[in-house]
């Protein structure tokens, strides 16, 4: 989180600079949709299960120490939605300051299984937000978040009694993310505009995992947007 305080501080620096970009001057509300990709980065289970993955194994174990062979598994991808309201900040021009919830619900199942097996990884956040432009007539901005982050997984597969089961986890913690992004005005009012944006989250969850514990989650999630504000 060390660096998301450096992103915010930069900010507070580069907001005294006279700056006024128009988009930036009025309380606004924002909607986006597009396609995230999580990494995963530390955790017993979370990186035991990718392990499994990789190497196209079910998730079942039978007595014997036994896994059944499901075929690879494509990289685990899907969809983010966000929305969130700001305020400009009057103080600094072109910052704005607000409360945005982010969503990403993405999954995967291998390739000779199909339906059988499968990995479903989402997560969810609620913060605080700033955004920034640092240019009058261009319409290039950069924004942080921070707040609380939650993770939801669920493993799909056969047991042994030849039903289908499932493993569930649950886990929360914080979040902080950057990212990117330009805004086009191509109505009338200039108030009303179109965006593409990139972000980068970082979350720490914490997970209750049986015969583990307490079982520390960390992983990042790239976000590819658009969305429009007004």
């Amino acid at each position: 989180m060390k660096y998301l305080s450096f992103f915010l501080l930069t900010f507070t620096f580069f907001g005294f600079a006279h700056a006024q970009n128009p988009i930036a001057g009025e309380p606004r509300m924002f909607f986006s949709a597009g396609f995230v990709t999580p990494q995963y980065f530390g955790g017993t289970e979370l990186l035991r299960g990718q392990d499994l993955r990789d190497a196209g194994l079910s998730y079942y174990e039978n007595g014997n120490g036994e896994r059944q062979q499901v075929g690879n598994y494509g990289t685990n991808t899907g969809f983010s939605l966000s929305i969130g309201y700001y305020v400009p900040v009057k103080q600094i021009k072109g910052l704005s300051m607000g409360a945005l919830v982010n969503s990403g619900q993405t999954g995967s199942t291998p390739s000779n299984e199909g339906y059988a097996e499968g990995y479903y990884f989402n997560f969810l956040n609620f913060g605080v937000g700033v955004q920034y432009y640092p240019f009058e007539k261009t319409n290039l901005y950069v924004e942080g978040e921070i707040g609380m982050g939650s993770v939801f997984t669920k493993n799909r597969f056969v047991n042994a009694s030849g039903e289908q089961d499932f493993l569930h986890h649950f886990g929360i913690g914080l979040e902080g993310g950057a990212g990117i992004g330009y805004t086009f005005t191509p109505f009338s009012n200039k108030s009303i505009g179109l965006f593409v944006e990139g972000t980068y989250q970082l979350y720490g969850t914490r997970v209750e995992v049986s015969g583990i514990g307490n079982d520390p989650w960390r992983f990042g999630a790239l976000h590819i947007a658009g969305g429009s504000s007004f």
